[in-house]
């Protein structure tokens, strides 16, 4: 029973310390730290039966010498206070509000055993367990228990900066190699496979999420191509294929790929993560997965999961039985590629929603507007490097829909804030920039022109296939691909007058260990360094937010009041500190600024507009949206970004711009600038 509590200690716990008194400091005559309730019931489950808890501690008397000290908690009404212990010595003349207080207990023994250690500001451990995902209920929550493994980090840490207090023992080890007595093989039992099976289906994994990790496999594998086919479960059965073009894999690569918790190299633009991906969500879906794979110049190779298969064998055994002729065409694959056959597939859990569409209908909605959003960028052509990707669900090409990409969206410049990194030299950063989405008034009046069922799509475009309330907050990208989205971390409420917010948190690898990434790729915790500045950074947006809601008018413009102007960031100004490191403008290729809130264009009657974006492949692009066309200039084309910013306002000069670079597109200008670019 070891637990790991982190606690900030405020003024009036600090008079525990005698140097802050003689320091003139003290404002209260509090000789504790408090301890909230629900930590102690959950480290002393018997804490309600006692008014004492006695605990024997180790602390620093000065820098470099540990004494064992006897103190207690004593229950204070519904809280409890941490006494007992008062130093004394002029070691403590650090602390200040907002120092760390970190201690961790064995609650096993009685009394319990504890070492416990005050941190300063400016100290590296502080940052580094600040700046984890494990300190993420510590923005919500004075006080925080973190239990075994769940606070493995914060050990780690402080075995590396206190040894004398925290030693190695006390931490989980993940590098050290157990140890095994050759003595007596029948110690050595592997898991059962089909008990194994059955807790590896339930990776929290939704039909639709499932899919989104197996499309993942396609899009690490080079993939430009991505065919789904979900035909009717009344024709066939119920099962699915997802094929790709990409690089494929070898025989002996795809016997890798097949194993559970299987450990590669992962390149930094890698969607993958565990090794697990391609199993969980599979076996997630169904009882039966065939991989049918081909590298370049290689032969294919065809390799089966079956839970039938290890029930009756208990053994984990691969099949190399043929896919079935039914199946056949659906993972026919050209001269690389792979498709991902799950046959058996389990009916859905949930229940079908209504009786305007069949279970069946709703599922193929369900897993094209999934795919849709967490895909939008590479859908778009929009990730760095990499070429469009092409998704189709039977047959049917998928259609980006970007959460922020609305032609009426008010776009704030982009910041970043850097975290504490766990290796030297990488730095990982988050990459925030705040959007703010039409109002209802404005929305209604851009899509008047549309017909009723067109109306209806791009509603439910708008508002993700939701409510628009829940809608607004934090889109968390890892890599480009969208893996979190709605809802604010616990930082602010969802509230109706902040519902038009969206704001993008980019990330990389190097970011996913601070951010605690889960397997499923679905759950993403804000260490609590980043808490303070992500508020203030995004004061402006939320207060542009509320006055574009309260607008009533159908043409709203830039929201006044706000501190918004063109150009600006919308946030915390360039080189603040931050708990967590520097809050900075972010860069932006070639040197040009972007525009950060643009005047939002009324509609206009031509169905034409001119844009700046943040990224491209090109140093425009022309698209033809449901309002007609739009060109997308890139920061690619410096001169021209410049140019449409001095003509932002007039509309004819924009329509005249328009035509001016279709003549040069038919020319092939924007091809033969991106080579030599």
């Amino acid at each position: 029973m070891k637990f790991t509590i982190l606690r900030l200690l405020t003024h009036s716990e600090l008079g525990m310390f005698h140097e802050y008194r003689r320091q003139g400091k003290e404002r209260a005559k509090q000789r504790a730290v408090n301890f909230d309730w629900d930590v102690v019931d959950k480290v002393f489950p018997s804490a309600k039966d006692t008014d004492i808890i006695p605990i024997e501690c180790r602390r620093f008397e000065e820098e470099n010498t540990v004494i064992e000290v006897a103190a207690w908690l004593k229950r204070q009404h519904k809280n409890w206070r941490f006494e007992g212990d008062c130093p004394t010595t002029s070691y403590y003349s650090f602390v200040d509000p907002g120092v760390l207080f970190a201690m961790v207990v064995d609650a096993s023994t009685t009394p319990a055993k504890a070492s416990w250690v005050v941190i300063p500001a400016d100290h590296p451990a502080r940052t580094s367990i600040l700046g984890h995902g494990e300190s993420a209920r510590l923005g919500r929550s004075a006080m925080i228990a973190l239990y075994g493994d769940e606070g493995e980090h914060c050990q780690a840490v402080l075995a590396e900066h206190f040894p004398q207090l925290f030693q190695k023992a006390d931490t989980v080890s993940m590098t050290s190699e157990p140890h095994i007595d050759s003595s007596n093989n029948h110690d050595d039992e592997p898991p059962d496979p089909l008990g194994l099976f059955k807790i590896l289906a339930r990776a929290g994994h939704s039909l639709p999420s499932a899919v989104a990790d197996l499309v993942d496999n396609s899009i690490s594998h080079g993939a430009r191509e991505i065919c789904i086919t979900f035909p009717s479960p009344n024709q066939g059965g119920r099962w699915m294929c997802i094929r790709d073009d990409g690089t494929g894999m070898t025989p002996a690569g795809l016997r890798n790929a097949m194993k559970i918790g299987h450990q590669r190299d992962y390149d930094a633009g890698d969607l993958g993560k565990f090794g697990y991906g391609l199993k969980g969500a599979a076996w997630s879906q169904a009882d039966r997965l065939t991989v049918v794979s081909k590298a370049v110049g290689d032969k294919i190779s065809t390799l089966t999961w079956d839970k039938e298969h290890l029930a009756k064998t208990r053994r984990w055994g691969l099949l190399k039985d043929p896919v079935a002729p039914e199946h056949a065409s659906a993972v026919e694959i050209g001269e690389s590629g792979t498709a991902v056959l799950l046959t058996q597939m389990r009916p859905p859990m949930e229940p079908a929603k209504g009786k305007a569409e069949s279970p069946y209908a709703q599922e193929l909605a369900g897993i094209k507007a999934h795919l849709e959003l967490v895909f939008h960028r590479y859908l778009e052509g929009k990730v760095p490097g990499r070429e469009k990707v092409v998704i189709r669900l039977n047959n049917e090409p998928l259609r980006a829909n970007n959460p922020m990409g609305h032609p009426l969206t008010k776009e704030f410049d982009e910041r970043r804030i850097e975290l504490p990194g766990l290796t030297p030299n990488k730095v990982p950063v988050l990459y925030v920039r705040a959007y703010v989405t039409p109002n209802e008034a404005e929305f209604e009046e851009y899509i008047k022109p549309l017909p009723a069922l067109e109306q209806r799509i791009e509603r439910e475009r708008l508002s993700l296939n939701g409510r628009a309330n829940d809608a607004q907050g934090f889109y968390f990208y890892r890599l480009d691909r969208l893996i979190k989205w709605g809802g604010w971390e616990e930082l602010f409420a969802k509230d109706e007058h902040t519902k038009l917010l969206r704001v993008a948190v980019d990330f990389d690898r190097t970011a996913e260990e601070q951010l605690q990434v889960d397997i499923s790729k679905q759950l993403v915790r804000l260490p609590f360094a980043v808490t303070e500045p992500l508020k203030e950074l995004l004061k402006v947006p939320r207060a542009a937010a509320r006055a574009r809601y309260d607008k009533k008018t159908k043409h709203a413009a830039t929201p006044s009041g706000t501190g918004a102007k063109k150009g600006s960031s919308g946030g915390l100004p360039t080189g603040t500190p931050s708990i967590g490191g520097v809050v900075t403008a972010a860069p932006t290729p070639g040197g040009v600024p972007v525009n950060g809130t643009p005047p939002i264009p009324a509609p206009k009657t031509d169905h034409t507009s001119i844009r700046i974006v943040n990224s491209g492949a090109k140093p425009w692009q022309r698209k033809l949206g449901f309002k007609g066309e739009e060109v997308e200039v890139t920061p690619l084309a410096p001169t021209l970004v410049a140019l449409v910013q001095l003509i932002e306002k007039d509309a004819n000069a924009k329509s005249a711009l328009s035509e001016f670079l279709r003549v040069l597109e038919t020319a092939g200008v924007p091809d033969l600038l991106t080579k030599k670019l």
